[in-house]
């Protein structure tokens, strides 16, 4: 049995509808483990070991989710009620099924990738 399959029902929604990768993952729950800290682009690509483009792409759809809202120059946790519990219950399975997680987040990945690259599939005509 693949380690993913022991995901709750409801995390598994969320992750597939919410979670586009594990650095997005990541930072997500970089924020919400400390709402009240005011992060830049470069305090989360440190934390991250990404590169700053990255970190600012991953804030840009955090902040698309409503994760994250930005200030003048530094990104905080903006997340809803119901957001956070989603993040919370998610933290939890993570915490327990890393592998699992992650798991099921590239399958999601790799089935959206495939999916896109069929649509541009040549087809011989008969």
């Amino acid at each position: 049995m693949r380690d993913h399959q022991s995901i709750p029902d409801d995390v598994r929604r969320f992750i597939l509808t919410s979670i586009p990768s594990v650095p997005f993952l990541e930072a997500a729950l970089l924020f919400r483990r400390q709402p009240l800290a005011q992060r830049t682009t470069g305090d989360v690509a440190r934390s991250l070991y990404v590169s700053e483009v990255a970190a600012g792409e991953l804030l840009n759809q955090m902040q698309g989710t409503g994760i994250v809202e930005a200030t003048a120059d530094h990104f905080r946790y903006a997340a809803s009620q119901a957001l956070d519990e989603a993040l919370g219950a998610l933290a939890v399975v993570y915490a327990k099924n890393l592998i699992g997680v992650t798991e099921l987040i590239h399958d999601a990945t790799q089935k959206q990738a495939q999916l896109f690259a069929d649509a541009f599939q040549l087809r011989r005509r008969p």
